[in-house]
């Protein structure tokens, strides 16, 4: 076995897959090997052997252009044996895939663990996980356990394979149809010179050459960048598909919006304080200058190229997820609360979620049904995972739900009495 060979398994291939760690490891020298859940997509990759990454940096009205090529591309669904063999081999993957695939991901490593050990493999395996989602290593290690049998693949997954966080920076866009045009396979980002990823989770050596920037304390970063940085985006995206706006850069020119971007990222931040604890220099690191909520408009329509058109849709994409308790909008929320501040642009942002709306997005038709069956008060209850026996929390869920009804529209006699 080649021990020696460059090459990395990248599991998902959607923006952050093709326009980021592909670019990344690309750049150092790595053989690409797309481990994707869509057989269509798998063989359409295949089939033209390489595809474009248009990149936008920051001022940059027209994007850079980079070919990508030399690589694989298998289905996670349909040819799973292959990706089994890619996995039993590799010393390095990258995932980046929702939560819902957490589980079947999960499982194909915990798959390719029982292979190694099986084939003799003492290779070390190391997984970066580029999730927005606290505690993602942790919930990925409960499924990989779930299918090791014995006592030496569990002590092979102790000792060999390490699962780390990684933070991503490159914003992905939907591809202008110009692009599309020229590449139906291609990839938008904007640019981000590096991967930081978790420094400690490593059981081999961080793969050699490619650009990423080792760090500690790994958690607390995730959370600052969801906390710190993802906080303003939500808002941003919440309020302007409640005002009707389709992109992004129209929602910031609405002082209201934009007033709540700012406000609501400054309780975030405060929140976070409260709960995690980094040094101004750390959290510096972490994000490499402060996100948009803390930008003068103007600065950021100099920087922000293309990311001004970034629909509405994809920004507050999977409104479940982003609507969560530990995640960028109800996390900071509570920790507020706890702390005797009010976060009352946080709370209007997450009521703003309850109205977003798009029938191409799972999460947010399914928070529309059980809206439309069980009422909103349940539905806030239900997906900020609010315990209402807590007095802090049970005030956060009045003040979500004050702001629902406020920009309802709705004759105030009709409205229901909220939950004592």
């Amino acid at each position: 076995m080649d021990t020696q060979k460059k090459e990395i398994a990248l599991i998902g291939a959607g923006k952050i897959g093709k326009g980021y760690t592909a670019d990344l490891f690309s750049e150092a020298g790595y053989h690409l090997i797309f481990l994707c859940h869509s057989l269509k997509q798998a063989e359409a990759m295949r089939a033209q052997g390489s595809y474009t990454i248009f990149k936008y940096r920051n001022g940059q009205e027209a994007p850079e252009e980079y070919q990508i090529s030399d690589f694989e591309a298998y289905s996670t669904a349909a040819e799973y044996e292959q990706c089994l063999a890619v996995l039993a081999r590799v010393r390095y993957a990258t995932v980046h895939v929702y939560p819902g695939a957490f589980q079947a991901i999960g499982h194909m490593v915990g798959d390719a663990i029982r292979r190694r050990v099986a084939e003799g493999n003492a290779d070390t395996l190391d997984l970066m996980l580029c999730l927005n989602y606290i505690d993602a290593d942790r919930i990925l290690k409960r499924y990989i356990e779930q299918r090791l049998e014995t006592e030496e693949e569990r002590r092979y997954f102790a000792e060999k394979v390490g699962v780390g966080m990684a933070l991503t920076f490159r914003w992905g866009a939907e591809p202008q149809p110009w692009m599309l045009q020229k590449d139906p396979l291609c990839a938008c980002v904007a640019e981000s010179p590096d991967l930081p990823v978790d420094a400690e989770a490593f059981r081999g050596p961080v793969p050699p050459g490619a650009a990423l920037r080792p760090l500690t304390k790994m958690r607390e970063r995730l959370a600052y960048k969801l906390w710190g940085g993802n906080v303003s985006s939500a808002i941003l995206a919440n309020l302007s598909m409640q005002r009707g706006y389709a992109y992004t850069g129209e929602g910031r020119e609405d002082d209201g919006v934009y007033l709540a971007s700012v406000l609501g990222t400054r309780e975030a931040e405060f929140g976070f304080d409260q709960v995690y604890h980094l040094t101004p220099a750390e959290k510096a690191e972490n994000v490499r200058g402060r996100n948009h909520g803390e930008r003068p408009r103007e600065q950021v329509r100099q920087e922000q190229g293309y990311q001004g058109m970034d629909p509405v849709t994809r920004v507050g994409a999977d409104p479940a997820r982003k609507l969560a308790r530990q995640d960028r909008l109800v996390g900071p929320a509570i920790a507020c609360m706890r702390a005797g501040r009010i976060p009352f642009f946080l709370a209007k942002a997450a009521a703003a979620g309850f109205y977003f709306k798009n029938p191409a997005d799972a999460s947010a038709c399914e928070i529309q049904d059980y809206i439309a069956r069980r009422g909103i008060e349940a539905a806030v209850e239900t997906y900020c995972e609010l315990d209402l026996t807590d007095p802090a929390e049970q005030a956060l869920y009045q003040l979500i739900l004050a702001h629902y009804y406020d920009m309802s529209g709705e004759d105030p006699i009709t409205l229901p009495y909220f939950k004592q």
